[in-house]
């Protein structure tokens, strides 16, 4: 097969749904987490989210090909793998959107710093430790030892520390410590989301809503990836005002919201009104309850749902590692498609397990706190995120 065969995603999928049966089953802290009801009605989100993250994954792999065999940090080559990370970027915002309008609509005036506060606790604590895990990677490949002058460092340091505000580039003379993880651009769509939010809040309800909707389409035309976010608050609208009520969740409509994704995934950007408009549509379906038959509320998905942060921030560090180790004795540029994919879906296994590992020891104490003495609680798990801002980390999925 091709390397860039629909089918070895479909693998590598099966054994990452597989790895978290397992851990969902073999963890005791997981299955009490996994067992407590939900905590509003729309599961399939959380089962949702795992599957996006994944999609990113695969764009990666592909551009790692591409960074390895022509020199360039890009899936142009593979269109449907730059797809299903801009797909999966799409849909992630979308459900912020989603989330944070359903608290807007809600009533009562929204509070600022609470708001803040817990987008800190929820992004923050990862999003550092995924900065750390980079720098750790970086110290190896240096042989622990500085290559630059430190005030040169410092500057290489700022983007790697900035949410993903600034485009991040080489560190301590690694060149291409920038793809190891390329998705820091999408925190900063998100953290721009959260600290507009208490001031498009006031155009919450009548004719401000309309003017709110009206200016985001006008000026969200300039840069499409954003009109998600007004594609998300407008799915809370129809669910505030009763308009879905479970209308879609039937299994006989599935097929719909699945032809309305695979029509994105044959495009050529998902950054554009078409697209998006097709992922509202199959979001609404899952808004409503519809959940693929059943696979969105699976234990493995939900666990991979549960984790998607984590995996989001972490599996290009993996897979940086894991191909990077590999090259020294197979050329990564000449590997077989097999070959490659065999180390990518070690990669993402690899990446599975360390999730499952950051989200019970870093994510959650930071989530549990919030609502101690409850017991333990699967928040949202909110980015995701991957590509549009230049710089080469991004470039692959910036097909728009």
């Amino acid at each position: 097969m091709a390397i860039a065969s629909p089918w070895f995603p479909v693998l590598v999928l099966a054994l990452c749904l597989a790895l978290g049966a397992a851990i969902a089953t073999a963890s005791p802290w997981y299955r009490a987490l996994l067992a407590q009801p939900s905590a509003h009605r729309f599961a399939a989100i959380d089962g949702l989210r795992g599957f996006l993250a994944l999609g990113v994954f695969f764009t990666h792999v592909m551009t790692t090909h591409g960074y390895y065999a022509f020199g360039r940090w890009d899936a142009s080559f593979a269109p449907l793998y730059v797809m299903t990370g801009q797909a999966g970027v799409s849909l992630f915002f979308m459900i912020t959107g989603f989330l944070f309008w359903t608290r807007v609509l809600r009533g009562g005036p929204l509070d600022a710093r609470a708001l803040y506060a817990s987008r800190i606790r929820r992004l923050a604590p990862m999003y550092f430790v995924s900065v750390a895990a980079v720098l750790a990677v970086v110290a190896v490949l240096s042989r622990f030892a500085l290559h630059e002058p430190l005030y040169e460092l410092a500057r290489e340091l700022r983007p790697w520390l900035s949410f993903g505000f600034m485009d991040t580039g080489s560190v301590n003379g690694v060149k291409d410590a920038h793809v190891m993880n390329a998705v820091y651009w999408t925190l900063a769509y998100e953290w721009s989301f959260y600290l507009a939010l208490p001031l498009l809040a006031l155009f919450a309800r009548g004719a401000g809503f309309a003017l709110l909707v009206a200016c985001t389409i006008f000026f969200g035309l300039q840069a499409p990836i954003t009109l998600n976010f007004l594609a998300g608050a407008l799915a809370a609208v129809a669910v505030q005002r009763g308009f879905l009520e479970g209308r879609l969740a039937s299994p006989w409509l599935t097929p719909l919201p699945l032809a309305a994704l695979a029509a994105v995934l044959s495009m050529q950007t998902a950054y554009a009104v078409a697209p998006i408009a097709l992922m509202f549509a199959f979001f609404l379906f899952v808004v409503d309850g519809n959940s693929l038959f059943g696979l969105l509320r699976t234990r493995a998905a939900r666990l991979l749902g549960t984790t998607s942060y984590s995996f989001y921030l972490l599996h290009g560090i993996v897979a940086y590692v894991a191909f990077r180790a590999i090259d020294g004795a197979l050329p990564v540029g000449t590997m077989t498609a097999g070959q490659h994919w065999s180390v990518a879906a070690a990669a993402a296994t690899a990446a599975v397990a360390l999730s499952a590992l950051t989200y019970r020891y870093v994510e959650h104490p930071f989530l549990a706190a919030r609502a101690a003495p409850a017991a333990p609680s699967a928040a949202p798990a909110p980015v995701a995120v991957l590509e549009l801002p230049s710089a080469a980390s991004a470039a692959a999925l910036k097909r728009a």
